[in-house]
C-alpha cells in the first residue's frame, strides 16, 4: 500500500492557555507534516482573558493549519470533543488533550501502522504519566509486545481484548480511521471517545504500537480538580459502553470480558476518594460488586475497598503521590519516549 493518509488532529481546550503551547510544540515538531490542528476553546463566555491568550498563543505559530474554534457557550468535554471530531476531513482523526507530549515521532509511527492492512481502523498505544518532569514516569500503560507492532481483533482472546480497552482511557494518541466511523462521540465523560473507538474495533482491526508515542500530565488534569466529573459511575458508564457497542449475542463473550475487566480496576476507587464528591465512592464499591460478584471473594477489592473508606483523603492523596514518585518512578525507568525539547 503506496497511500499517505493526513491527520486531522482533534484537540478540546478548557483553560488550558498555559499547557497547550508544549503539545502544540510537540506537535509541530514532528517529521509527519501532513495534518491538520483543530481546536475546541470550550472556556465559558465570562472567561475572555482566557480564550483571548489561548487565541494569541495559537495565532503565534503563524501555522495554517491551526485551525482555532471558539464554542459560543460551555459545551463539556464530551459535546466539545464531538464538535471537533465533525470539522474533521482528514482520513485519520488523532485525539490529542492540552496537557499531554507526543513523542518526536509518534504521528509517523500512527500513519505506518495503519499501511499494515487494508482492515486496520484504530491504533492505540503505551504511554506513562508523569507529574513535572517528563523524564520520570509514575505511572504507564505498557505495549502488547513490546517487540512488535501487534495486529489485533476483538476475536483474539480475553487478553488481547482487555489489553486494548485498558489503554483507551486517555485519549491523547488515539486514532480513527474516519471513514470506518459509525458510532458517534458520546455525551458520556469516560467513555466519550472510546464509544467510536469500540464500534470501529468491532469490525475492524486494531494496532497496538510497541513504542511509547505520548507522556500524560497529571499535575494539572480536571481528574483531580473537577469533582463533578465523578458524578456520573466511571464503572456504570464503561459497561453500559461494552453492552451497547457489543450488544449482539455473537458479542457475549467480549461483553463479559469487558465488564468483568472495568469491575476489576480497584485501583480507580483511589481516584474517586481523593477527588471525587462525597458519597462516589461508597456508590462505586457496590456497583463493582454489582457488575463482578467475586469481587468479594476478592482481597485485593476489600483491600481497596476498606483502605480508601478509612483513610482521610488529605493522607491519601499524599500516599498516593509519594508512592507514585518513589516507588512507581523507580520501576519505570527503562521506559524509551523519543522526545526533545
Amino acid at each position: 500500500m503506496s497511500k499517505e493518509f493526513n491527520f486531522s488532529i482533534c484537540m478540546p481546550v478548557y483553560q488550558g492557555s498555559h499547557l497547550i503551547g508544549n503539545a502544540i510544540d510537540s506537535i509541530r515538531k514532528q517529521e509527519f507534516e501532513n495534518y491538520e490542528i483543530l481546536i475546541g476553546d470550550d472556556n465559558q463566555a465570562v472567561a475572555k482573558a482566557e480564550s483571548q491568550k489561548t487565541k494569541e498563543i495559537l495565532d503565534s505559530y503563524n501555522d495554517s493549519r491551526i485551525k482555532y474554534t471558539k464554542n459560543e457557550k460551555n459545551l463539556g468535554y464530551p459535546e466539545n470533543l464531538k464538535l471537533i471530531v465533525s470539522r474533521a476531513k482528514k482520513d485519520i482523526i488523532f485525539l490529542m488533550a492540552q496537557d499531554d507530549f507526543l513523542s518526536n515521532d509518534a504521528l509517523q509511527k500512527t500513519h505506518d501502522a495503519f499501511l499494515l492492512s487494508d482492515d486496520i481502523g484504530v491504533v492505540t498505544r503505551p504511554y506513562f504519566w508523569f507529574y513535572d518532569d517528563l523524564n520520570q514516569p509514575v505511572r504507564a500503560v505498557t505495549p502488547y509486545d513490546p517487540a512488535n507492532d501487534a495486529v489485533l481483533s476483538v476475536h483474539d482472546g480475553k487478553e488481547a481484548f482487555n489489553k486494548i480497552f485498558d489503554s483507551v482511557g486517555q485519549l491523547s494518541g488515539l486514532a480513527y480511521r474516519r471513514e470506518y466511523l459509525e458510532i458517534p462521540f458520546h455525551h458520556d465523560v469516560f467513555p466519550a471517545h472510546i464509544y467510536p473507538f469500540a464500534g470501529i474495533l468491532k469490525k475492524h482491526k486494531c494496532v497496538f504500537l510497541k513504542d511509547y508515542t505520548v507522556a500524560v500530565g497529571i499535575q494539572e488534569s480536571q481528574t483531580r480538580f473537577v469533582s463533578s466529573i465523578y458524578d456520573k459511575s466511571p464503572v456504570e458508564s464503561w459497561v453500559r459502553m461494552f453492552n451497547t457497542v457489543f450488544s449482539e449475542p455473537e458479542f457475549s463473550v467480549q461483553r463479559k470480558w469487558g465488564n468483568d475487566d472495568i469491575a476489576s480496576h480497584y485501583v480507580g476507587l483511589v481516584q474517586l476518594k481523593n477527588f471525587g464528591n462525597p458519597g462516589v465512592l461508597r456508590r462505586e464499591i457496590l456497583l463493582m460488586i454489582k457488575y463482578r460478584k467475586k469481587n468479594l471473594l476478592a482481597p485485593l477489592f476489600w483491600f481497596f475497598s476498606i483502605g480508601c473508606l478509612i483513610t482521610p483523603r488529605t493522607i491519601l492523596v499524599w500516599l498516593v503521590d509519594k508512592y507514585k514518585l518513589k516507588v512507581n518512578s523507580s520501576l519505570l525507568k527503562s521506559i524509551e519516549f523519543n522526545f526533545t525539547s
